[in-house]
């Protein structure tokens, strides 16, 4: 026998209870071509394809704009945290474990690091930034400092805390600082700061949000005469403060996009917004209870706007 027979022999057969069986003896149905297999369809897109999905990422439909928006998708899954770990501004952050984002890390000329985040509103990229309150003098001039820079619609401090608002309300010749009181009531405080620019920023405190978690049908009461008071169609940011710039901000911010979305849209996006958020500030809703207060927020706004 040619050693070209058996191989083709070995080649064509298969094994089936133990015995050698013909592969011709099984039908011609039953093989596989190896060039079907080849020319099976790739799940992967080819250059136009790749090219007209990314210009489909902005309506500018230019390649570099859709580059950044899909960039913008993946960067908040590897954030980095150079700036809040160096040993420099180890003692201008009010928490070890309340980090914050070099990506969404507000910076101010003249000031070499302070603990504050832009934060995208519901309509309106950076419309609130959440700041760590100053808890000492020198802080405290980089917080002024940071207002000047921003020049913000309004400060809400959003801690009834003495603590969170002592270097903010406090008269002092250490800063250029001037606040008159007009109006307090149990629940809110409200006033007028100067910081040295052409105009004075509303300033609210939220005298009864503290440890415990708040009534949500004071807490909407409160939020809503804040809200009469500046109106909607703000151009610049909000500056929403808490002790550590997160955890209790970051309860007042959802609320508030979620009452923006609801008088525009009448909806709500609860998930969405959190995520958002937690993609822009570090630690926010990061317990049970935080995210409880804020989902009972939510719903309270949701059964006023049923009535």
């Amino acid at each position: 026998m040619e050693i070209g027979c058996g191989l083709q022999r070995v080649m064509d057969t298969k094994m089936d209870g133990g015995r050698a069986v013909a592969l011709s003896a099984i039908g011609n149905t039953s093989r596989i071509s190896t060039r079907s297999l080849r020319k099976k369809k790739t799940s992967l897109l080819t250059p136009k394809k790749f090219i007209e999905h990314v210009q489909s990422k902005h309506s500018s439909k230019q390649f570099e704009a859709g580059v950044a928006e899909i960039f913008k998708e993946f960067y908040p899954e590897t954030p980095t945290f150079t700036n809040f770990f160096k040993k420099s501004n180890k003692d201008k952050n009010a928490k070890p474990n309340i980090w914050l984002y070099d990506s969404t890390r507000v910076v101010v000329p003249d000031v070499d690091y302070y603990h504050a985040s832009y934060v995208d509103g519901a309509s309106r990229p950076n419309e609130y930034i959440l700041a760590q309150a100053p808890f000492n003098a020198a802080l405290q001039k980089d917080f002024f400092k940071l207002l000047q820079h921003v020049k913000p619609e309004a400060v809400i401090i959003a801690d009834g805390n003495e603590e969170a608002s002592a270097f903010i309300l406090s008269k002092t010749d250490k800063t250029p600082s001037k606040m008159s009181t007009e109006r307090s009531n149990d629940d809110m405080l409200q006033t007028a700061l100067n910081v040295g620019g052409p105009k004075s920023i509303k300033l609210f405190k939220l005298t009864k949000f503290d440890d415990k978690p708040p009534n949500e049908s004071e807490f909407l009461d409160t939020h809503e005469r804040i809200r009469k008071n500046l109106g909607w169609n703000l151009k610049g940011p909000i500056v929403v403060v808490c002790k550590d710039g997160a955890t209790k901000s970051g309860i007042f911010v959802l609320l508030d996009m979620e009452a923006g979305r609801l008088k525009e849209k009448s909806k709500v996006r609860l998930t969405d917004s959190i995520k958002s958020i937690r993609n822009m500030r570090s630690n926010t809703f990061d317990t049970i209870e935080n995210f409880e207060i804020g989902v009972n927020l939510v719903l309270e706004l949701c059964k006023r706007a049923k009535k």
